[in-house]
């Protein structure tokens, strides 16, 4: 979600853009083709676990608040539990406080920081998302005790803005400076029918690549081996926790405009988060992205 304003959103340009048929229903990630994985991490909402999600409220800071121009304010509110899902509502509701100032919208944000974070595994969530313009929908993980952004990654499962209804968004964000080189962000765009229901966005991150997935179905592979910029990209190393937001406006989406529709949604079903018993599931991972990346990626 941090942007920079670098505007590393270019390296998720249309160029980058592939076709899925997604017509099928999204099922749950099935263990079967990974045997000897386990579930490490799962929330089914059927109530809001203020024990498992740190939920924002008001932020501590003004950084906190609002990253990238954004307009919302996050308040604790705006995140419950219903009908079996997490909701995260944003509303056009104006809120004055001391540390964001006054702002035309209210939205929720919560994430795993102070319960669960992972080195390596599949984390995945099956997310209806909201349709509008100025939304920004995310699903997406950042290192524990981390030093200054982007210094130790930042890992994009899912980013949507609403003026692109037809196509979401995955990307790893690492940046470091030194006489050689600037590794930057590197991701891709994938063109989707979202058919205004639930979908499963997932990542498999091991020490060498990442790889995203939309409904079971692999779109992006990221190596350690593949160049961004002037070096090779380094993928990140560090234990990651989970974040879930719903952001209003910003440099990327735009602000909301006088047809787009209050309140919007994103509804979650559940989050899991799976990690292999032992380390030899990761080389044979490995082995498997290497021989499948170019073929399934070349036909996309």
């Amino acid at each position: 979600m941090y942007s920079l304003l670098l505007l590393l959103l270019g390296a998720v340009s249309a160029t980058n853009c592939t076709t899925l048929n997604s017509t099928a229903r999204p099922v749950p990630f099935s263990l079967s083709p990974l045997a000897g994985w386990q579930v490490t991490f799962e929330d089914n909402f059927d109530v809001l676990n203020k024990s498992r999600w740190t939920i924002a409220n008001e932020c501590s800071t003004e950084h906190e608040c609002a990253h990238n121009k954004e307009e919302q304010v996050y308040l604790a509110s705006q995140v419950r539990v219903e009908d079996g899902n997490l909701v995260v509502e944003a509303t056009r509701d104006a809120y004055t406080s001391p540390a964001a100032g006054t702002r035309q919208y209210r939205s929720g944000r919560l994430d795993s920081s102070g319960s669960f974070a992972q080195q390596f595994g599949r984390f995945e969530a099956r997310i209806k998302l909201p349709v509008g313009l100025g939304m920004w929908p995310a699903f997406w993980l950042m290192p524990r005790g981390g030093r200054c952004w982007p210094t130790d990654g930042e890992i994009d499962i899912m980013e949507y803005v609403g003026q692109s209804p037809d196509q979401i968004h995955g990307a790893c964000n690492r940046n470091f400076h030194d006489d050689k080189a600037v590794c930057g962000k590197t991701g891709k765009s994938k063109q989707v029918d979202l058919d205004n229901g639930f979908h499963v966005y997932a990542v498999e991150w091991t020490p060498t690549a990442i790889s995203w997935y939309f409904d079971g179905q692999l779109y992006y592979v990221l190596d350690s081996n593949q160049c961004t910029d002037k070096a090779p990209f380094y993928i990140p190393q560090k234990t990651f926790y989970i974040i879930l937001n719903l952001a209003v406006g910003g440099t990327w989406p735009g602000s909301p405009s006088a047809s787009t529709v209050f309140p919007q949604r994103m509804l979650v079903d559940y989050v899991r988060v799976y990690k292999p018993r032992e380390s030899p599931p990761f080389r044979a991972l490995e082995a498997t992205y290497l021989l499948v990346v170019h073929a399934v990626i070349g036909q996309l």
